[in-house]
Formats: C-alpha cells, structure tokens, sequence
C-alpha cells in the first residue's frame, strides 16, 4: 500500500481513538473539559490529517451528554475538521495527480473558462448577500429580545461562509458589531476566504472553470 494513503489511514484511526478517550475521560474528570491544553493537543489531529477520524468521533460522541451533535461548546472543531478534510482533499488530488499544479503565474491567469466563471461570480455575489443578510437579521433579533427561536445557530452563519459567503459574514460583523467576540468567527472567516479562492484556483487547475 502507498505509504502516503497507509499515513492518512493511521492518522484517522488514531484521532478517531483520540476523541473516545477524551470524551471518556472528560465524562469522568469534567474539568479536563474545560482545559485550553486538552483542546489544543486534539486540534493536532486534524490539522495532521486525521479529519475524517475528527469528525466521526464528533457525530458518534458529540451528541451524547449534551444534546445537539454541534454545539457552542464543540463548534470551532467541527469546523477546524470541515477545514482540514477540504486542505488534505486537495492535498491528495495534487498527490495523486488528479489536479496539475500551476507551472507558473501566468498560467493561473490564462484559460479561464469564461461561462462557468460568470456562473461562479453570480453563485459567491448571490451567496455572500445571504451570508450578510443572515448575520445582520441574527445580530437583529439578538438586539431585540434574544429569541433563540429566531436566532440563527452559529453552524448556519459558520456554514454560509465556508461555502463562499465568508466575505459577506465580515463585513455583516464589522458593520452590524455582530459575532466579533468569537475567536472563531474572527479567524475562521478571513480562512475560509484563503480556503476558497484556493479551491477556485484548484478547481481551475482541474479544468472545472
């Protein structure tokens, strides 16, 4: 087997065995829960390949003792997982050659298919005033009595901007004063902006645009 694709196989297998000891474990201790160090060792995984592994243990072990499968408590790792599955994605496409990467610049820039970058534009154009329409409408109702059956969950506004409407969700938190507390709504957005123009550039290294 391809040592490479044996690495991602261990690597999964031992986050998915990573996140059931820890759930276990802050089943039984609850204030390891609540250590920054703890978090930050099981970020490890993911970001080292083991994102698929991240995410079953979240959906097996997230909704257990808390409800919801992704909560304020665990949503920056569903995420930080969601991230790192895209960037080791097209790790592998570029490994196994399914994309070709670009020789130079100039080839970034040169053949565009024209049709399917219009149709791109109008998507992130269409995406990013409902990103900013979302976040601005939670802020409102948040402002005006904070009724959480009209709130909208932090996985939807997260969600809307990793599919490409990241640079609405900032402006929306600049203008409207809105999520600029969370460490994962300040950071994650201006990633997810990286992440996307990154996949563009994939996909038209692939030939899809």
């Amino acid at each position: 087997m391809d040592t490479f694709l044996l690495y991602l196989i261990s690597v999964n297998a031992v986050a998915f065995l990573a996140f059931a000891i820890d759930w276990f474990l802050c089943a039984r201790i609850p204030e390891l829960d609540e250590k920054t160090a703890n978090a930050l060792v099981l970020d490890v995984f993911p970001i080292a390949g083991g994102a698929i592994g991240m995410l079953l243990a979240l959906f097996v072990f997230g909704g257990r003792g808390r409800g919801h499968r992704m909560n304020k408590d665990n949503i920056a790792w569903w995420f930080l997982a969601f991230v790192c599955l895209v960037v080791w994605a097209l790790v592998i496409a570029a490994r196994y050659g399914f994309v070709a990467l670009p020789a130079s610049v100039g080839s970034i820039v040169a053949g565009w298919n024209l049709g399917r970058l219009k149709i791109l534009g109008i998507y992130l154009a269409v995406i990013n005033v409902v990103t900013f329409a979302a976040f601005v409408w939670d802020k409102h109702v948040a402002a005006t009595g904070n009724a959480h059956d009209r709130r909208m969950p932090e996985a939807r506004l997260l969600g809307l901007s990793l599919v490409g409407g990241a640079v609405g969700g900032m402006l929306a938190m600049r203008l409207a004063h809105h999520k600029t507390r969370k460490w994962y709504f300040v950071w994650g957005l201006p990633v997810f902006v990286v992440l996307d123009v990154v996949v563009v550039l994939f996909a038209h290294a692939g030939g899809l645009i």
